[in-house]
């Protein structure tokens, strides 16, 4: 008896253990490319905002803007609601300035966070519908919104770079 006991305890807890495991490592992973974009948005200076690599691309402030319009995207296809007065297709015009895009960009990571966080583990296998072909569940929005915010973090990485600005975490310590 004290044999199935046991074994029913380890069963409960490696089962308990595994709740959540996605959502939890899938949060952790967009807070932490998030949390750099923050960084390296912080660092760039506001007139480098309009910058941009060339005809066509987006520029720093379309690249932050992107990067909020598609976490709240991906948030409502997760079931939230978004802010009030918050628009992801007006996003890009409505944001342009880095005193207008920084709040935006903490507030859309939040918010995607916490709608992953929120999602019980029977909803990963739900069917999601995007606006694009092929097939989604749950699960895989989830994983292309953590790959959009590492493509983004890269982009701007690059952005930085090429106009001389490092950023703040490969600084080297001065002493």
């Amino acid at each position: 008896m004290k044999k199935v006991l046991l074994f029913s305890a380890l069963l409960a807890s490696t089962v308990s253990f595994a709740q959540n495991q996605v959502q939890t490592e899938t949060t952790n992973m967009i807070n932490f490319a998030a949390g750099r974009i923050m960084e390296l948005a912080e660092a760039i200076p506001s007139e480098k905002y309009a910058w941009s690599p060339g005809d066509g691309v987006r520029s720093v402030a379309g690249v932050c803007a992107h990067v909020i319009s598609v976490n709240y995207f991906f948030a409502t296809k997760l079931g939230a609601t978004l802010p009030e007065g918050v628009n992801p297709q007006t996003v890009e015009n409505d944001l342009t300035t880095k005193d207008e895009l920084m709040p935006a960009l903490k507030q859309s990571t939040e918010l995607i966070v916490n709608t992953i966080k929120a999602l019980d583990d029977a909803a990963l296998d739900d069917k999601v519908e995007f606006p694009f072909p092929g097939e989604y569940t749950t699960m895989s929005a989830i994983l292309i919104a953590q790959g959009h915010c590492n493509e983004h973090l890269g982009q701007l990485i690059a952005y930085s770079r090429m106009n001389g600005i490092t950023p703040p975490w490969s600084k080297q310590e001065t002493k």
